[in-house]
């Protein structure tokens, strides 16, 4: 596979540097020249490249063996290990010089401890240590080890079937993270409850960024471990296409895209406690033999490579944008400053009319974008509607298919025990029908986010030729040889399929949401959405991730967990008949679900997601076009005093200006190169 200058962390990292010198170089020509729209834009792009990190979740039934593949990464025994269940919090390890263990408790005090204490606060294997892990929200570990050195935060998770509290803290972190791995056995593979996992409890478009490990795959010999990873993968993409039919529906465009993804599944089969065996003793043979270095080369480039692929376009679009920006400017104060006063002030007039002519012109599109968002919610109505009786439905169907032998499971203390397991039942088949009702209202929103997109790139066409006109009011037509500002221009837009908004827009229009956007996509029906998810693409769009969290974990969500079977207590256990026992169930069910309708809203909790999502689209597009105008605006300005002052470029300005352009020529190729890799990863994701 051919190698791209950031396939490595050492490179990501090397390769983030370089950008982020461009930047500062590019934000510095900036401020020389009063470019005030491009040095905020700019500002917050270096402020995005300073806080990347990557962050990896291990995730998995207890005693998987999770805490040890951490420590196999990490080449040391940092996270408790022990043959029963330990892990009772969330632990974080990340990079520092000096050792020691962070507590964040649950009521928001910290403690900051040594870390041969840690077992003492995150495990199960005292009374003692358990009760006072209860009260720990978070476990920080601040550790010197290399593979963390790299930006790397690892994340170690309880057991998924351990306890449901634990089970709920888990699949909080999963929409914060860049990846996750999830633990399995070759002894016990694709159990029911890590089927049930990827099915019901993971959002549909988080599952691109799990990769799948086997552990123990050296107990067994090469064609036996071969049969099981086979397996393995052919279960897990029978179950995530379930899932996928329920989200998308069959035969759907989503769907069809999704399932052509399905051959890229991430497997890896390994030996993590040789794998740190071995690489305590530093013996090359055994790390070999644990097939850990394959699965650790994956990981890096999976995090490098495919998030990098979405990551690094943000800083690679703001540097042709800004680059573009500053040669217009440098052209144009050359230009406007060699005219008479006279001209320059008629051709100023007519250079403001049009700016405004354009804000009235977004303004219109935004009255568009809103007509949109309205026209998004009527159409998922039906489906709202159909929210709580679908609710209902699915409490019938897993009170019907309750097995209840006979009737003295009605008696006595039978009867708490069975209505308790009856309870969990129901609330379990809410919560998968309430998931998936939220993912399909999620993939619905993202289809329409991607439609609006693609109708407003007519609207960057028409907004950088009426740019590009207010540029040539002050352009003298004169023959001979382009000049240096010319030539600058064309350097950068022959690297740039579209500037500026293009970084929005054209990327909708190239592969869209349903592919490429500065490197991604927001649903599984392209292609870097397949295998990066909906919140990477946001976080590379710069539009906020809580909306699709939200909507899926959010409404209705606080509903569901009030679902506690209380209300049955004494209704129903004066029938003795099992069936009469389920009716009274069903109603008393019935009951509670009308109380939760009336105190969750789904309607306009769903109108409030849509209507966020489009005003971040709003936003994001007044910002691009402000950012341009206003600097176009206030240059003119100030070139206007200057005419007044009968100023001119002089020698040495017009030097300054030649060797800017030269950099900047220097800058833009730099990312061009960096820009084709990252399309060369893109359309390679796509061919998988």
């Amino acid at each position: 596979m051919q190698e791209t200058q950031f396939s490595s962390f050492t490179n990501y990292k090397q390769t983030v540097m370089d950008l982020t010198g461009d930047l500062k170089k590019i934000r510095e020509f900036s401020q020389h020249m009063q470019l005030d729209g491009n040095v905020s834009a700019i500002d917050d792009v270096l402020k995005r490249l300073a806080e990347d990190t990557f962050s990896v979740a291990i995730v998995g039934e207890f005693k998987r063996g999770k805490s040890t593949l951490i420590n196999a990464l990490l080449e040391k025994d940092v996270l408790p290990t022990d043959v029963v269940p330990t892990t009772a919090t969330i632990n974080k390890v990340t990079y520092s010089v000096t050792p020691f263990v962070r507590i964040e408790y649950n009521d928001g005090k910290t403690e900051d401890i040594e870390i041969d204490k840690l077992n003492d606060y995150v495990t199960k294997l005292t009374p003692e240590s358990e009760q006072i892990a209860r009260t720990v929200k978070i476990a920080t570990v601040y550790y010197p080890v290399n593979y963390c050195k790299n930006g790397v935060t690892i994340i170690d998770t309880p057991g998924l079937n351990d306890d449901e509290a634990m089970t709920n803290v888990t699949l909080s972190v999963l929409p914060q993270i860049d990846a996750a791995i999830m633990v399995m056995m070759a002894g016990s593979p694709f159990s029911q409850y890590e089927c049930d996992f990827l099915e019901n409890k993971v959002i549909t478009s988080d599952l691109g960024r799990v990769l799948f490990v086997v552990t123990g795959i050296d107990l067994y010999d090469e064609d036996d471990a071969q049969k099981i990873l086979s397996v393995i993968k052919k279960r897990i993409t029978e179950s995530v296409l379930t899932k996928a039919k329920k989200t998308y529906g069959e035969g759907s465009r989503e769907y069809e895209a999704y399932q052509r993804k399905l051959g890229n599944i991430h497997i890896y089969g390994l030996s993590a406690k040789k794998a740190l065996k071995a690489k305590q003793k530093g013996d090359p043979d055994m790390l070999a033999k644990s097939r850990f270095p394959e699965f650790e080369a994956a990981l890096e480039r999976f995090l490098t490579e495919d998030r990098g692929a979405v990551m690094l376009n943000v800083p690679i679009s703001r540097i042709k944008t800004s680059a573009i920006e500053l040669v217009k400017a440098a052209q144009l104060r050359e230009n406007a400053l060699a005219m008479q006063k006279e001209e320059f002030n008629a051709k100023y007039e007519e250079a403001m009319r049009e700016i405004e002519r354009i804000r009235e012109e977004r303004q219109t599109e935004f009255k568009r974008i809103n007509e949109a968002a309205e026209q998004t919610y009527r159409e998922l109505l039906p489906a709202i509607k159909d929210y709580w009786p679908s609710m209902g439905q699915a409490a019938d169907n897993a009170i019907d298919s309750y097995f209840i032998a006979s009737a003295d499971e009605l008696k006595g203390a039978a009867a708490q025990e069975t209505q308790e397991a009856m309870t969990k039942a129901v609330k379990d088949a809410i919560t998968r029908s309430s998931q998936s009702f939220m993912e399909r209202i999620q993939a619905a929103i993202d289809n329409a986010m991607a439609n609006e997109a693609e109708r407003l790139s007519d609207f960057e066409n028409r907004f950088y030729r009426a740019t590009e006109g207010i540029q040539n009011l002050f352009v003298a037509v004169k023959g001979g040889d382009s000049s240096g500002a010319d030539v600058a221009i064309s350097v950068v837009a022959s690297s740039l399929i579209g500037y500026g908004l293009g970084g929005i827009y054209l990327g909708y229009r190239q592969a869209g949401w349903k592919g490429a956007l500065l490197g991604g996509g927001t649903s599984f029906a392209g292609t870097m959405a397949a295998s990066m998810g909906v919140g990477l693409l946001l976080a590379a769009l710069s539009i906020p991730l809580t909306w699709p969290v939200v909507l899926v974990g959010g409404i209705g969500a606080a509903a569901v967990g009030t679902f506690t079977g209380k209300w049955a207590l004494g209704k129903v256990f004066s029938k003795d008949r099992i069936e009469k026992f389920k009716s009274s169930f069903k109603d008393a069910v019935h009951a509670e679900l009308v109380r939760m309708k009336a105190a969750d809203d789904i309607s306009e909790a769903v109108r409030s997601q849509v209507e966020y999502a489009f005003d971040a689209l709003k936003d994001k597009i007044k910002t691009e076009t402000e950012n341009i105008l206003g600097d176009t605006q206030n240059q003119l300005t100030q070139l206007k005093v200057e005419l007044a002052q009968a100023d001119s470029v002089d020698a040495r300005e017009r030097d300054e200006l030649k060797n800017m352009l030269s950099e900047l020529d220097g800058i833009c190729v730099r990312a061009d190169k960096i820009s084709k890799e990252l399309t060369l990863v893109l359309s390679r994701q796509e061919a998988n």
